[in-house]
């Protein structure tokens, strides 16, 4: 009778862990809130102050890397002369809190440096960034970026140290990750503002960006 028993909870468990897997991959029916927080992606605008925004294509899909939306665009700044890079995804928080800037970046062959925290002005919408610098060197020349990222599970950007642990599923049914990045090259290190201070292209981009976010993403029918 034990023998019996004992084989009947292995099967069971077996069978609530594949469910739990197949709740966490969508395997089963697709979860609602995770349709519509993809369809949102698509109410960000083109023109975002002084940026104007071009579609991208984002390679292979959402599908592929198990993500519910994404969102790929440049957008270009006509003051500045400067064009900046987005990619904005959504989904369960597996597979959008992995592939980090070193894993990503790293298997295209680039070198990403240190990562350091900044927090930005983004008119009392709580954003914290990690940045770094990625170069990749070849025979003939040498390509740097500047990458910008942090999540969102709907509390404000975090520049999290470790994604998986801090945006748990049953506490996070959809997370957000953002890459703002640009190429760098000669002397656009910063741009100099009409104060005459230096600015990181990319921040200035943020600053006008994430409020545009919190609203489409995080206040919709709010």
């Amino acid at each position: 009778m034990k023998r019996w028993l004992y084989t009947g909870a292995g099967s069971l468990a077996l069978v609530l862990a594949g469910l739990v897997h197949g709740y966490w991959a969508d395997r089963w029916t697709p979860d609602q809130q995770l349709i519509d927080s993809a369809g949102l992606l698509a109410e960000i605008p083109l023109h975002i102050g002084e940026w104007e925004g071009k579609e991208m294509d984002f390679k292979g899909g959402p599908g592929s890397l198990g993500l519910a939306g994404c969102l790929q665009r440049s957008y270009f700044n006509s003051r500045l002369g400067v064009t900046v890079v987005i990619a904005l995804v959504n989904g369960r928080p597996g597979p959008v809190s992995t592939h980090t800037p070193e894993v990503c970046y790293g298997a295209s062959g680039y070198m990403v440096g240190k990562r350091e925290s900044v927090r930005l002005d983004t008119n009392g919408d709580p954003a914290q960034f990690w940045t770094s610098d990625a170069v990749k060197t070849r025979v003939t020349d040498e390509t740097r970026l500047r990458l910008y990222w942090a999540w969102n599970g709907g509390q404000g950007w975090v520049a999290s140290p470790d994604a998986r642990k801090d945006f748990p599923l049953f506490s996070y049914p959809v997370l957000h990750k953002l890459y703002v990045l640009r190429e760098l090259g000669g002397n656009a290190e910063a741009v100099r503002e009409r104060d005459n201070k230096e600015v990181e292209p990319c921040v200035l981009f943020l600053n006008a960006l994430v409020p545009v976010l919190e609203q489409k993403l995080f206040q919709h029918g709010g």
